[in-house]
């Protein structure tokens, strides 16, 4: 997303730019995994930015409209089910974090939090290709 699509009918008097610096969360249930033609549960998720991005993570908080954007570089890791993959001598290149980016938005709340939500791309990956996986991040307080 570009810097311009950030800010698509902005009223810049009230609209705040941001970079984000940190972002560390975990997702411990997990989501399911099929993989040759077998379920699993990938166990924990962890969700960091990725620092290795050619672009900042951004976003804008516009109080005119009090609405939020942001747009993430993240990296996801499974570190359960990659132990699995490789203690079954799978190729590490399968077991690396997915990288992806993640664009959300939201209504900016009245404690000041954010609602957000959006669809996050994945870069090609071996275990999850992008024509066969999708990712999303549910509004959440």
């Amino acid at each position: 997303m570009s810097q311009n699509k950030l800010s698509e009918g902005l009223d810049s008097s009230e609209a705040i730019r941001f970079r984000v610096t940190r972002l560390s969360a975990t997702a411990p249930e997990g989501v399911p995994i099929v993989w040759e033609g077998r379920a699993f549960n990938s166990g924990p998720l962890t969700i960091e930015l990725d620092e290795s991005a050619e672009a900042d993570s951004r976003g804008v908080l516009d109080y005119g409209r009090r609405r939020a954007e942001a747009e993430f570089h993240v990296r996801v890791g499974f570190p359960e089910f990659a132990d699995m993959l490789e203690g079954a001598g799978i190729d590490a290149e399968l077991t690396r974090p997915v990288r992806a980016v993640l664009r959300s938005s939201g209504n900016i709340l009245e404690d000041h939090g954010f609602a957000l939500s959006g669809e996050c791309r994945l870069q090609p990956h071996g275990l999850f290709p992008p024509r066969d996986t999708s990712a999303f991040v549910l509004p959440g307080y």
